[in-house]
């Protein structure tokens, strides 16, 4: 009666464990995971493993079999709704847009073989003929990385308001001039030069002069701090006083150039130049325009420049010369 009664306690076992995978502890120390079949006697127990097959064990090997605990069910989490921003207001709107203006200036750089300035300024004079004078001056250079060719483009304008004995302001006068200048080099530095300039003296009395010159020249560079140029060359000249005059009309023209550039510190400049014009057919016409300048760089962007200048012309008309010499100081700003 007992035999009969434990094989049917091993048959209820077997059918519970097989309604769920079971745990079956070896006495090596393993343990597999599978289905208990109805094959298994109480000598071998037939195990169904999802890995490893039907597989057979010896009963005398196997500790324990335990029903394999079921697997937490995870709970859904709910999707986190994305938060939406704060409607901005028409004040913080403004100021958004404001820096973005501003990172887009400040990302905003020439090309590296660019390089210039602007620079704004105000003389004033004192004595028997007070007067204030505005003047804005402009300069860009295009030098590739190397190539032989140079450019250059210059210009001012400048804006005089006198004052008469009684006291009453008016505008006397204003001038503007502009240049270009094209260089090739040659061979090791010396180079061809193409210049063609203008300008309008309303101080001096000149309506037009337009100069187109042709010439060679010399880059000396003893070092990387100082730099010298020399050179000279001809061409033409369209020269229209306010009276007529027989320097009026096309005359021929020669020219020396000279440039000198110094940096002794790192943001400190000091840049000289000199240009002198005649005709051939008659020596006694004749202009130079010589300037001298020291610029500081305060930033990368602004600096200051002290400068002198100096404009002669022997004959304007009538033999009568005219000669327009100023100190300056302008802010700068470069690019």
């Amino acid at each position: 009666m007992r035999m009969p009664f434990i094989f049917l306690l091993f048959v209820l076992a077997l059918a519970s464990a097989r309604a769920a995978p079971s745990v079956v502890a070896l006495d090596s120390g393993e343990q597999l995971i599978g289905e208990v079949l109805p094959a298994s006697t109480s000598e071998t127990l037939v195990l169904q493993s999802a890995v490893l097959g039907e597989i057979q064990l010896p009963r005398s090997r196997v500790l324990s079999i335990q029903p394999k605990a079921p697997q937490p069910t995870a709970k859904p989490q709910p999707m986190a709704q994305p938060k939406l921003a704060a409607e901005p207001s028409k004040e913080n709107a403004g100021i958004v847009e404001e820096r973005k203006i501003l990172d887009i200036l400040k990302e905003f750089k020439a090309p590296d073989h660019w390089s210039g300035n602007l620079r704004l300024g105000v003389n004033l004079s004192q004595g028997d003929r007070r007067w204030t004078e505005s003047y804005a001056r402009g300069q860009l250079e295009i030098k590739p990385k190397q190539s032989p060719h140079f450019y250059r483009l210059n210009g001012s304008y400048t804006y005089r308001v006198t004052e008469r004995p009684n006291g009453d302001a008016f505008k006397s006068t204003d001038k503007y001039d502009a240049q270009f200048i094209y260089r090739r080099t040659l061979w090791d530095n010396w180079f061809v030069q193409n210049s063609l300039g203008g300008r309008v003296d309303q101080v001096k009395g000149i309506d037009r002069e337009v100069q187109e010159a042709i010439g060679i020249g010399y880059n000396y560079k003893p070092s990387n701090t100082f730099e010298i140029l020399l050179g000279g060359g001809g061409g033409i000249e369209d020269f229209q006083p306010d009276f007529e005059d027989t320097r009026s009309g096309l005359n021929p023209l020669t020219n020396i150039f000279q440039e000198a550039t110094w940096r002794p510190l790192q943001r400190t400049s000091l840049v000289q130049k000199f240009n002198y014009y005649w005709n051939p057919g008659d020596t006694e016409q004749f202009n130079y325009v010589l300037t001298a300048a020291i610029r500081v760089r305060m930033t990368d962007l602004l600096g200051v420049e002290f400068s002198y200048n100096k404009s002669f012309d022997n004959d304007v008309g009538n033999g009568n010369a005219r000669d327009d010499t100023q100190w300056r100081n302008a802010l700068v700003i470069y690019f």
